[in-house]
C-alpha cells in the first residue's frame, strides 16, 4: 500500500488496529445462541469491548478459557479474523465485517480464525472460502486454530457492522465499493431480479409453501430468478448489483447484499415471518429504498415451541401481488390457485416427513390447510416404519 492509499484507508476505517504481544488464541469449544466461545484470550477482557463479538453495539461473548499449559508460538505477524460460521447469513452479517479494513492495512499477515469444533480448514464449506477470497484474503494466509497457540504479534479491529439493529460504520460501504472495483465486478442489468429459497421447505427448513410455483410463473413472465445456493459469490453479487428492483424471499441470502456497498436500487423482502425486519438498518444503508412486504399468511409450526425459523408459511396472495406490482410485475392475472396449491402440498409433504407434528400443532396445521384448500399429504403423516 502506498502513502496515499494508507491515508485514504485510515480516513475510512472504523478504528486503528490494536496491537497485542504474546496473546494466546484458543479454539472454539462451545457455542451458545450462535455465539462462539473461543479466540484470543484478551488481557482485561471486560474492557476489550470493541474487539469482542458484539450485537447491537454490545459485547455478547464469554471469555475463552486460557490454555492449560505451554503451546506453540507463531512468530510472524497475525491478525484476528474471527469465527468462521458456516451459516452464510451469519458469516456475512456479523463475522467478516472486521476483515475489510484489516485487509486493506495488513494484506500479507496471517489471519487467525476459529470454527465450530467439528470443522477445520479441510471441512469448511466452499462458500466460506468464496467469501474470504472476495474480500481479498488468500487461502494460504488463513489459519484455522484447532489447538491453542500463542501469537507473538496479534492485531485486531472491531466489527464494522453487526447484528441486530446496527447500521454500517462510516466509510465501510465505501471500502466495500473499493473491494468490488478491485474484483472487477460487472453488474448484470435487469429491471427485476427475484432471489428464491424454493426447495427449503421440502428439506424441513422455513419458507413459503409453493414457492416453486411462484418461481415458474415469474420465469414464464420473463422475470430473472436466481437461487444463490447454486451460485458462487461473484455471480450472486453481479446479479444483485445490476437489479433495479431486487426481490428477496426472506432468508439468509439477503445478507449477501451486505458484501456490496450503496447501489441506487429498490430492495424488496417478501416476509415469511410476520413483522420481521431482517437486516433493516444494514440493508437500508445500501440502497435507495427498502420495502418489507407482509406476505406471510398462516404459519405452520412443527410444535408448540416458537421455532419460526423452521416454520412454513402460506402466502398472503394479495400482499404478494402488491409486492410484485410495486416492482412492475403484474402477477394477479396469471396466478393459478390450483397449481399453487399442488406445489404447496408437495412442499408440505417433505416438511412433514422431517418434523412429524402431533397434537395441537397438527390440529392447527390441518385447520390452516382446510381454509387454504390445500390437500393434506396423509402419507407424510404415517408413522415411521423400520426398514
Amino acid at each position: 500500500m502506498n502513502a496515499a492509499q494508507s491515508v485514504a484507508t485510515q480516513a475510512l476505517r472504523v478504528a486503528p488496529l490494536a496491537v497485542f504481544r504474546d496473546i494466546a488464541v484458543v479454539p472454539t469449544r462451545s457455542i451458545r445462541h450462535r455465539i462462539p466461545c473461543g479466540g484470543p484470550v484478551w488481557p482485561d477482557f471486560d474492557r476489550q469491548t470493541g474487539l469482542r463479538h458484539c450485537r447491537s453495539g454490545r459485547p455478547v461473548d464469554r471469555p475463552p478459557p486460557p490454555p492449560a499449559g505451554p503451546c506453540p508460538r507463531i512468530a510472524e505477524p497475525c491478525v484476528w479474523g474471527g469465527y468462521l460460521e458456516t451459516s452464510f447469513g451469519h458469516l456475512v452479517a456479523e463475522h467478516v465485517p472486521r476483515l475489510p479494513f484489516a485487509l486493506a492495512e495488513r494484506p500479507d499477515d496471517l489471519y487467525l480464525f476459529t470454527a465450530h469444533p467439528r470443522d477445520d480448514a479441510a471441512t469448511l464449506p466452499p462458500h466460506v472460502w468464496d467469501v474470504l477470497a472476495w474480500l481479498g484474503l488468500r487461502r494460504e494466509r488463513v489459519c484455522v486454530v484447532t489447538a491453542p497457540v500463542v501469537a507473538a504479534e496479534l492485531r485486531a479491529g472491531p466489527q464494522a457492522e453487526m447484528l441486530w439493529q446496527s447500521a454500517p460504520a462510516p466509510g465501510y460501504l465505501a471500502e466495500l465499493g473499493r473491494i468490488a472495483a478491485r474484483n472487477g465486478l460487472e453488474p448484470e442489468p435487469r429491471p427485476v431480479l427475484y432471489v428464491t429459497r424454493a426447495g427449503m421447505t421440502t428439506r424441513g427448513q422455513g419458507g413459503h409453501l409453493g414457492e416453486g410455483y411462484l418461481v415458474a410463473l415469474l420465469r414464464a413472465l420473463g422475470v430473472a430468478v436466481i437461487d444463490p445456493a447454486a451460485l458462487p459469490v461473484r455471480a450472486q453479487l453481479a446479479a444483485y448489483a445490476g437489479a433495479a428492483h431486487l426481490v428477496f424471499a426472506e432468508g439468509s441470502a439477503l445478507h449477501g447484499r451486505q458484501l456490496l456497498g450503496y447501489i441506487d436500487q429498490t430492495i424488496h423482502v417478501l416476509l415469511r415471518r410476520r413483522a420481521s425486519r431482517i437486516g433493516r438498518k444494514m440493508i437500508a444503508a445500501r440502497c435507495a429504498r427498502l420495502v418489507y412486504h407482509e406476505t406471510a399468511g398462516d404459519m405452520l409450526r412443527p410444535g408448540s415451541a416458537p421455532r419460526v425459523d423452521i416454520a412454513c408459511t402460506l402466502y398472503d396472495r394479495d400482499a404478494l401481488f402488491a409486492a410484485f406490482a410495486a416492482a412492475g410485475v403484474d402477477l394477479a392475472p396469471h396466478w393459478d390457485d390450483d397449481a399453487w396449491r399442488a406445489a404447496a402440498a408437495a412442499d408440505l409433504a417433505g416438511w412433514l416427513l422431517r418434523h412429524r407434528p402431533a397434537g395441537r400443532a397438527l390440529h392447527r396445521i390441518i385447520t390452516s390447510l382446510a381454509w387454504a384448500g390445500i390437500p393434506l399429504p396423509e402419507a407424510a403423516l404415517a408413522p415411521r416404519t423400520s426398514a
